[in-house]
């Protein structure tokens, strides 16, 4: 495999749909390995789309896709699927055999790894997400967020460099939501470089580190989470600010020069205002 820096770049790509209309135009994006990236924008913006390039469902119609230096064609799409999972929005899209192991080890299986192989994958996949003791179990029997962390073990077990996902946490409660999160900061402690899309910024700038916004198939903007607190970007992309900006910015008194982004951020810099309350510095 050729290694490389970045785990993803796109150059120029565009793409159209059989109708003739740009899904993407000229998309420049480079994505470090190891990175955790929240691709967010409107609905229409493209977002799935880009996902679907990534995994080679789709090829680009100009310009070109490298995932870690290897270049997606009709002829390495196949391999590069061995090197980037997809995890669709809807689990029951992708989870479907009559327990939760056979379909973990369905991809597997598929790629032709051994039966030893097979089960040390399979083992660690769902240990990974935390579904292990569900092995047995049947899919619909699960909740909806216990089939999503399946979803999740299927393409894990397919051991890819890269995690795609696609709006991994619509339709979950709070715990799931907590659970998923919880997956995906494991995946990335393990190396993995995760990018999903979604629409919730105020989880984009609680955990990624890389953002990138899309508007009717054009490159807004990409950058670090401080792009979630520029107020002309958040208004053209058709998002809001992060709940705690939001927030410090009903408060005259206490806006700061920089917007906090996350619940970590709005902690310190109360605690900072306070602190300097009692020292008579703030008023």
């Amino acid at each position: 495999m050729i290694h490389s820096m970045f785990a993803v770049e796109m150059n120029n790509l565009t793409y159209r749909y059989q109708n003739g209309l740009e899904a993407l135009k000229n998309i420049n994006i480079q994505i470090p390995a190891g990175a955790k990236v929240a691709l967010l924008g409107p609905n229409g913006a493209g977002k799935s789309t880009l996902l679907h390039q990534l995994n080679g469902l789709k090829l680009p119609h100009e310009g070109s896709i490298k995932i870690m230096g290897k270049e997606l064609t009709k002829k390495t799409a196949t391999s590069i699927r061995s090197i980037v999972g997809l995890v669709f929005q809807d689990p029951d899209d992708q989870v479907f055999s009559a327990t939760v192991w056979e379909d973990v080890e369905f991809g597997p299986r598929n790629l032709g790894m051994s039966e030893k192989e097979i089960q040390e994958v399979c083992f660690a996949a769902l240990g990974n997400v935390g579904m292990l003791d569900h092995k047995d179990r049947a899919p619909y029997h699960l909740s909806y967020g216990q089939k999503k962390r399946v979803a999740i073990a299927g393409v894990l077990a397919m051991k890819p460099e890269v995690v795609i996902l696609d709006e991994p946490m619509s339709y979950l409660d709070p715990s799931g939501q907590d659970d998923v999160a919880g997956v995906l900061q494991g995946l990335n402690f393990m190396g993995k470089t995760i990018i999903l899309s979604t629409h919730d910024v105020n989880f984009a700038a609680s955990w990624a580190d890389m953002v990138i916004i899309l508007k009717e198939g054009e490159l807004l903007a990409t950058g670090g989470i401080d792009l979630l607190v520029d107020e002309e970007i958040i208004r053209r992309a058709k998002l809001h600010l992060p709940i705690v900006a939001r927030i410090f910015r009903m408060i005259p008194d206490l806006v700061p020069e920089k917007l906090p982004k996350n619940e970590h951020e709005a902690a310190r810099l109360l605690y900072n205002i306070l602190t300097n309350q009692e020292k008579g510095l703030y008023n």
